[in-house]
């Protein structure tokens, strides 16, 4: 056998040198197959069949994962709803890293008196949950306040709270009144996501997690005399407690669509571009946007209003948001993002949806971001084809006043269409 081996290899090189042509060494492969496409026509076709009934403006692209165009119906910058999460995602990945942990704090200005700090945690917890796993507890800060304050004989303080990272007003003008029951303001210091029960949000969440705080601090034998906003200097920390890592957050962001992390992402952003005092809805807004720009995601025609979708004034190609994703699945660094987007049937805001038969193709296949609005359904992410070809799709509805159901059917079946479709 290792005789003939050795004259198969002879051989071949016989024939590489009267030929030209050189055989394959192990260190080489075949080339990968050519993806399998569908004709662009024959798809669109498709997609044109889709009822749109009750949903004057839809607009969807398809593209490659090279971001070729396949398919670009009806091109229209529309309102993105939560799908702008996508954009939200990159630049805080790219611009503030996955390993980044963002840190609520105690310090001490006096004796008798200490701050709790907010650093821009929009997932910190009063305590202990099994529903956000590796979140930041207020409870543990709470525990090495008191015990630092007890180290050095102190058992009454007077307590400030600072949540001047974030800057600018906590509320957009731009949202709906109807998001107001349920959605706490932006702050730099905000527990249990500002919510004072499941539907209904508190006006003031950096207050109401400092007294929070202080009834923390009392079970654990430290007397709370005053809990009063204050500002915390350069006085020195006593007690911290580290937020997840980025990577983390964003995947719970995309997954559940939570507009509070999105917004504070945004505002973290403005931090990272402009510096301290640039922590608001502005310079958030318009740090996105050059990042979106420095990275080829921007056309003419397209607004940009805050980062979580919440805002009626975002203006977005569907192409831009397909580019968006492509951007996602190419590089590396961007594994929260892919890893966060729900799945179709099985997690986040996609677990319960195409369920009907002309959608259920879909299931298990389809990964994409969701986005609703009174005004707006869309969704934006990737799928393979029963080809096995991967795509990057957003298909977005507007004008739908209130046909959320028809929205969703519509942007549901559209991605469905796209994994069915073999169309040569």
């Amino acid at each position: 056998m290792k005789r003939l081996t050795s004259i198969c290899a002879a051989l071949a090189l016989t024939v590489g040198l009267l030929t030209g042509v050189q055989p394959l060494t192990q260190a080489e492969e075949e080339p990968a197959p050519a993806a399998i496409l569908p004709d662009s026509d024959i798809l669109s076709a498709k997609l044109a069949k889709i009822s749109t009934k009750y949903l004057p403006k839809t607009s969807v692209a398809v593209l490659t994962t090279d971001g070729e165009t396949v398919v670009n119906r009806n091109e229209q910058a529309l309102i993105p709803a939560s799908t702008l999460k996508i954009f939200t995602a990159l630049a805080a990945i790219d611009v503030l890293g996955e390993d980044t942990r963002f840190t609520t704090s105690v310090v001490q200005e006096s004796k008798s008196k200490i701050i709790l700090v907010g650093g821009g945690d929009p997932q910190l917890r009063r305590t202990k949950s099994t529903t956000k796993a590796k979140a930041a507890w207020l409870s543990t800060l709470a525990s090495r306040t008191a015990t630092a304050l007890k180290k050095a004989g102190i058992k009454k303080v007077a307590l400030g709270y600072d949540a001047s990272l974030f800057s600018g007003p906590g509320w957009s003008p731009s949202w709906g009144k109807e998001w107001h029951p349920d959605t706490p303001p932006v702050s730099a210091l905000i527990d249990n996501g500002g919510m004072i029960s499941s539907s209904k949000a508190s006006d003031y969440p950096a207050k109401r997690a400092a007294n929070h705080f202080a009834a923390l601090l009392k079970k654990k034998g430290i007397k709370v005399t005053s809990v009063k906003s204050a500002a915390a200097g350069d006085a020195p920390v006593i007690a911290k407690v580290d937020s997840a890592r980025l990577y983390e957050l964003v995947k719970y962001m995309l997954r559940y669509s939570h507009n509070l992390t999105a917004e504070a992402l945004v505002r973290h952003l403005g931090i990272a571009y402009y510096g301290a005092g640039h922590g608001s809805f502005t310079d958030g807004t318009a740090a996105l946007q050059e990042w979106m720009v420095a990275h080829g995601l921007w056309k003419d025609g397209m607004v940009l209003d805050s980062g979580s979708g919440m805002s009626n004034k975002n203006r977005i190609y569907p192409e831009i948001l397909a580019k968006a994703v492509n951007l996602a699945l190419a590089d590396t660094q961007y594994t929260a993002v892919r890893d966060g987007l729900p799945v179709a049937g099985v997690s986040g805001t996609l677990k319960k949806r195409f369920n009907d038969s002309s959608e259920k193709i879909g299931r298990k296949n389809v990964h994409a971001k969701t986005g609703t609005l009174r005004s707006a359904v869309t969704l934006a992410g990737w799928l393979t084809t029963k080809d096995g070809t991967v795509l990057t799709f957003a298909a977005m509805a507007n004008d739908v006043n209130k046909h959320y159901t028809a929205g969703g059917n519509w942007v549901d079946r559209t991605a469905a269409t796209i994994v069915g479709c073999g169309c040569r």
